[in-house]
């Protein structure tokens, strides 16, 4: 997330406001359905978070910030 520069508070917002793409989402998965949540945050970022649902938790499986390409060093 780092890379990419977006904040646990970021996916916060868009896990509590944003709404699921249908569209990019993989709810029949098996074993592992994925959702894609999207939403704009306070700083005016277009985020997707795709998540899975595992029990009572939500795992975050990757962030992205829609129309925005960040050059990426991680090893």
């Amino acid at each position: 997330m780092d890379c990419r520069h977006i904040t646990i508070k970021e996916i916060h917002e868009i896990l509590d406001n944003g709404t699921v793409n249908y569209a990019k989402s993989e709810p029949d998965a098996q074993p592992d359905p994925k959702y894609a949540m999207e939403g704009f945050t306070e700083e005016h970022q277009h985020l997707r978070i795709i998540i899975a649902p595992e029990g009572a938790k939500l795992i975050v499986i990757t962030c992205i910030e829609l129309g925005v390409e960040w050059q990426c060093n991680c090893n």
